[in-house]
């Protein structure tokens, strides 16, 4: 699936591109929200700002090696599968993750005789959920990006 966005800042190798929301964007989970005009917040008093007139564009992050400047547009390839890949990743695996640190919690508090194994049981699967859903939220990128989904600027529209 190509889309098109618009180059709003240049940091290091990586660009932000502005994309336009529409029904893909809730499958995809790699964009983050961020106000339009972020100089405003800074410079008003907290008390007399109208939060309900910001404007919230959706901000996709990616590393590229084309030559791109600021403002450009640019078209980019995501893959018509990065949902079920995403939903792999940060959902399923953690879900496995509580069912397997529920299990062995639960075996070894049997055969150790403890006073509450179901207990032990949910402690540790929550800890294995927990911590393999913070993984897979740090690492999703970078995993992404190795099986070639994550989304990719492939060319640059002229004007």
């Amino acid at each position: 699936m190509i889309e098109n966005g618009r180059i709003i800042r240049i940091e290091d190798d990586f660009v932000y591109v502005e994309m336009k929301n529409n029904e893909f964007c809730s499958r995809c989970w790699r964009c983050c929200e961020e106000f339009e005009d972020e100089d405003e917040l800074i410079e008003t008093d907290d008390d007399e700002f109208n939060y309900d007139e910001l404007k919230i564009r959706q901000v996709l992050k990616i590393k590229t090696d084309l030559n791109v400047e600021m403002y450009d547009r640019v078209e980019i390839e995501v893959s018509n599968n990065i949902f079920y890949v995403n939903l792999l990743l940060e959902y399923i695996i953690p879900i496995g993750d509580f069912i397997i640190g529920f299990a062995i919690a639960y075996c070894l508090s049997s055969y150790i005789e403890y006073s509450s194994p179901l207990t032990n049981g949910l402690a540790l699967g929550t800890i294995f959920f927990t911590l393999s859903y913070w993984l897979a939220r740090m690492f999703s990128g970078e995993i992404l990006t190795s099986w070639n989904k994550y989304p990719k600027i492939v060319r640059i529209i002229k004007n």
